[in-house]
């Protein structure tokens, strides 16, 4: 029978595990306490967190999880690195053990496939996650764009998107005057 303190580690594994786009696992044996320290300021200023678990409870949550080929790489001492930017968690980790030797990445979860340390390091190289929403946004936006110069330049439903325009401005400043007067009563 599991004891409590294990069972609370496990359900709080599942759910950093469940919470993060990318976990890489670390070996951190003769890292001193300040250098850890130093590690997890790292992380957290890029918000991502770094914590150790026991290797047996890491495997509970990932044979619940499904994640395969995990099993090989939970031995000796074992800490993860969880978070949702890929790139900003290996750039972190790779940059601390070339300056320390005794970090060495061991592998890598996404989503439910394990990747070996050489495929985690190479997250270096993805794009950040805000450098992939600019490109979606930004590929949105050239096609509106276009359409936008297209009906401005004369074609029979300029006066359709002129009238939509106006609208649309109308309806905004309606519900601006509406958020005036409601802040207004409730300072009075």
């Amino acid at each position: 029978m599991p004891n409590e303190k294990n069972v609370q580690q496990v359900e709080r594994i599942r759910e950093d595990f469940q919470n993060s786009e990318v976990i890489i696992l670390t070996e951190y044996q003769g890292l001193t306490v300040e250098e850890i320290s130093e590690l997890r300021d790292k992380c957290r200023e890029a918000e991502i967190q770094y914590k150790v678990y026991k290797n047996t409870l890491i495997n509970v949550v990932a044979e619940e999880l499904e994640i395969e080929g995990l099993a090989p790489y939970l031995q000796g001492t074992t800490a993860i690195a969880l978070g949702n930017d890929p790139a900003a968690s290996a750039k972190i980790l790779q940059e601390f053990s070339g300056e320390h030797d005794n970090l060495k990445i061991k592998a890598g979860i996404l989503g439910n496939r394990t990747i070996d340390a050489a495929a985690a390091e190479k997250l270096v190289d993805m794009p950040s996650r805000e450098q992939l929403i600019a490109t979606a946004i930004g590929g949105l936006n050239a096609p509106i764009s276009g359409l936008v110069n297209v009906l401005h330049q004369g074609s029979p439903v300029t006066g359709l998107v002129n009238v939509l325009d106006g609208s649309l401005r109308q309806v905004a400043t309606v519900l601006q005057a509406i958020a005036d007067q409601k802040q207004a009563a409730e300072s009075a």
